[in-house]
């Protein structure tokens, strides 16, 4: 592989939690989530969380903006996945072009990879993507920058993450570590599935 095309939340960056809490903060009569009931989110589709949750789906888009703006005003809350800072450098130290497509917003994005000094590794930065539409995204990417198909593989840690990459025909390595569980992800046949940081590099630098 030449190209890496990562996702930003629950790949890069540790911020399922944080988005649990937000989501409390906003409706503070819905119950407050034990760590089992966490977990049991992971196995769910966003369409069954928001059911779960008790939102409505056409909703989900103005809570991401929403959610979007608050996150830029707390970063700093959110903590790197373990190791994946150093798998970022040696990725890059193998000159491998690195890339982030995220529904999360650039400006967000590009000022937490700068506080983490991850800015210098990457690309392009691809945020501000519809939540349902990420395919688009990635064929972009692979558009603009002139990138071949069967030399571009995508990171992430969704359900819908590994749908976008095979419909853009690309590979995927799913990461259990994220929003997902690797029971879900595993249904849905991602090429690849790792549980740490660390074993991204053993599926690409093999």
């Amino acid at each position: 592989m030449k190209n890496i095309i990562f996702d930003f939340d629950g790949t890069i960056a540790d911020s399922f939690d944080y988005i649990l809490e937000m989501f409390e903060g906003w409706y503070p009569d819905k119950k407050h989530y034990s760590r089992k009931e966490i977990d049991g989110l992971k196995s769910m589709s966003i369409p069954m969380i928001a059911e779960t949750l008790g939102i409505n789906r056409w909703k989900l888009p103005f809570l991401v903006i929403k959610g979007r703006r608050q996150m830029s005003r707390q970063l700093d809350k959110i903590e790197l996945i373990k190791g994946i800072d150093k798998v970022i450098e040696k990725l890059k130290q193998n000159n491998l072009n690195l890339f982030i497509a995220s529904s999360n917003s650039t400006k967000n994005i590009n000022e937490y990879l700068k506080s983490h000094n991850l800015d210098i590794y990457f690309s392009q930065v691809h945020g501000d993507i519809s939540l349902f539409n990420k395919s688009n995204a990635i064929k972009k990417i692979l558009d603009k920058n002139n990138l071949k198909p069967e030399e571009t593989i995508y990171v992430g840690d969704e359900v819908r993450d590994i749908k976008a990459a095979k419909k853009a025909g690309i590979k995927i390595c799913s990461v259990s570590y994220g929003f997902n569980s690797s029971e879900l992800l595993e249904l849905q046949k991602p090429d690849y599935l790792v549980n740490k940081s660390q074993d991204i590099l053993k599926v690409i630098l093999s």
